[in-house]
């Protein structure tokens, strides 16, 4: 009996250290970058900030873009962003009168994307076109920024092109330096 308590017991003690050995030795979880922390900050802050807007993902897009689906992009940056980059089509529309004279132009409710750099600015002005009747309006969640960042296609008219306005030094730094324009 007393063999078996001891060989029971070895047994134990030689799991354990077995157990603390691959906890030493197994990788530690990645920590988030003080970028991607940046990011989930960002993106947490433009939907509570725009609780009623709808945010629609890149992913989502770009199978939209492939879609037979009619897809009216709006650019809410300002006409230097616009003109160092944008998504293929998209018209820039950084107020709602703006906003709605591209509508117009469109057939019966149209789904309305709208981005900026970040989802900011883009919230903001789909909020005011929903407040005024436009029912299919979505923000682009992480805009352009994260759309170029995921190496997705930008354009400088109908050229693309490899780079990105990015809207200040602070702002800037969600986006990837490879891409700043500046």
């Amino acid at each position: 009996m007393i063999r078996t308590y001891r060989a029971a017991s070895l047994t134990l003690a030689l799991a354990s250290l077995l157990l603390v050995e691959a906890a030493w030795t197994a990788p530690a979880p990645a920590e988030p970058t003080l970028v991607e922390e940046r990011w989930e900050e960002t993106l947490r802050f433009v939907r509570e900030t725009f609780p009623d807007v709808p945010q629609l993902s890149t992913e989502r897009l770009a199978e939209l873009l492939e879609e037979d689906v009619e897809v009216v992009l709006l650019d809410a940056r300002s006409t230097r962003e616009y003109a160092t980059s944008h998504l293929q089509g998209a018209v820039q529309a950084n107020n709602v009168r703006a906003a709605r004279q591209v509508l117009s132009q469109h057939g019966e409710k149209p789904t309305v994307v709208v981005y900026c750099s970040v989802g900011y600015r883009s919230s903001r002005l789909a909020k005011q076109l929903r407040a005024r009747g436009v029912e299919s309006v979505f923000n682009l969640e992480g805009s352009l920024f994260k759309w170029a960042n995921e190496g997705r296609p930008v354009y400088r008219g109908a050229e693309p092109v490899s780079s990105v306005h990015p809207f200040d030094a602070d702002w800037g730094k969600l986006l990837d330096k490879t891409l700043h324009s500046e």
